[in-house]
């Protein structure tokens, strides 16, 4: 089950400009349950924001630091 996760979070990074939409359809039409398909896209998106957030912390910093 982890490796299913780990492989559909994958594609889903990978996936690029695709709607969360279109990324839940292609996620379902692999035989993947709706549930865990919904909960990828919600750890897609968490991942997203973390990384957004991270990386405004790091510049504010280095503005604070000049």
């Amino acid at each position: 089950m982890k490796k299913i996760i780990l492989f559909v979070s994958l594609a889903g990074l990978l996936a690029g400009c695709s709607s969360p939409a279109q990324r839940m359809a292609e996620c379902r039409a692999q035989g993947i349950s709706r549930d865990t398909c919904y909960q990828v896209e919600q750890n897609r998106q968490t991942a997203i924001r973390a990384t957004a957030q991270k990386q405004a912390m790091e510049n504010a910093s280095r503005a604070v630091e000049e």
